[in-house]
């Protein structure tokens, strides 16, 4: 049962939007990722710098929050089916991205059933996402490692509360103050970076409002955190032979110090929210069924790409990925 007690608004913040509302870091105190195997950059245009997250399954099947399928956010405006992205792009994992970095095209994009934004902030009173999870199944396989992949259980969930289980998220969120605005074209290097939360009790007391995320992390006061752009950033358990994945970051939060944009905020425990992946397993199920029945066919002309500098540009058509020195690739 909730408690009725009164809580700073401002304790509920606003977290993990693709689209960015406070100056950040990704991950705030958190340490570098690059050259993780899962880690990806979720895009919702085939250039630009700026994006969300999200964690490989397999090679063309990328897990992710669902509100990352909706333009905008939900602050504003209410998440509904006339305002879905039609497609997302998705970067290569643990990689540095840029304006033009290497990004695949999605080919199928699948919302969890029952999905609801959050409606605090437009009239509401529930502070979480429902059922934040989607699945982005790609037009053709990105570079993973072959380690197992387990998805949590619901008795390993209740483990995981009763031992407050240390758990790791890697995600790209924004690192400088400029990302948040799109206009500015987040036309720098950004990379992906980790930290570790404990997880916690299924409920979370958030006074007159509605906290529905049953998977949640709480972090030390003044301690690492997710920030805004992570939203997607896998919730996993790395261990030597597999990865046991447990949800989508991006739910939802309490306390949360947002890369110390919310001041009241650092001194205290924050919780975040997300969704356990054992309750669409039918998504799953389906994504792979997708894949099996569409395989990817490599293309067998040979790949080309244009190169520029100044008023000088020429298309090497020999498969070459990169342009010479001096170069920049378009």
């Amino acid at each position: 049962m909730r408690t009725m007690v009164k809580i700073s608004w401002v304790s509920l913040i606003i977290f993990l939007s693709v689209f960015t509302i406070f100056p950040s870091k990704a991950v705030w105190k958190g340490t570098t990722a690059e050259g993780d195997k899962r880690a990806v950059p979720v895009f919702s245009f085939p250039k630009g710098a700026c994006s969300g997250s999200g964690w490989l399954y397999s090679p063309r099947i990328v897990f992710t929050v669902g509100h990352g399928l909706f333009k905008g956010n939900d602050l504003e405006v209410p998440n509904s089916d006339t305002n879905r992205w039609k497609k997302l792009w998705v970067g290569p994992p643990g990689e540095k991205i840029s304006m033009n970095s290497r990004r695949i095209e999605s080919v199928k994009l699948l919302l969890a059933p029952n999905y609801k934004g959050r409606d605090a902030f437009v009239g509401g009173n529930t502070v979480t996402r429902t059922n934040d999870f989607a699945i982005i199944i790609l037009k053709e396989p990105l570079p993973i490692d072959d380690k197992k992949v387990e998805l949590l259980t619901p008795e390993l969930h209740e483990l995981y509360i009763e031992n407050q289980e240390s758990i790791t998220s890697i995600g790209y969120g924004a690192q400088k103050a400029q990302d948040i605005d799109q206009s500015k074209g987040c036309d720098f290097k950004r990379v992906p970076m980790q930290y570790n939360s404990t997880v916690s009790a299924k409920n979370v007391d958030v006074g007159n409002q509605i906290w529905t995320a049953p998977l949640n992390f709480k972090s030390a006061p003044d301690g690492p955190s997710g920030c805004n752009g992570d939203s997607g950033s896998g919730y996993i358990k790395i261990l030597e032979e597999k990865y046991i994945y447990l949800g989508a970051a991006g739910a939802g939060s309490k306390n949360h110090p947002n890369c110390g944009s919310n001041l009241e905020s650092i001194k205290s425990e924050s919780i975040m929210g997300a969704w356990p992946i054992y309750l669409y397993l039918d998504l799953i199920k389906e994504a792979e069924a997708f894949v099996a029945a569409n395989p990817y066919k490599p293309s067998k002309k040979k790949s080309e790409i244009t190169c520029s500098k100044g008023k000088k540009s020429f298309v090497i058509q020999d498969g070459t990925k990169f342009c010479p020195p001096g170069y920049m690739k378009n």
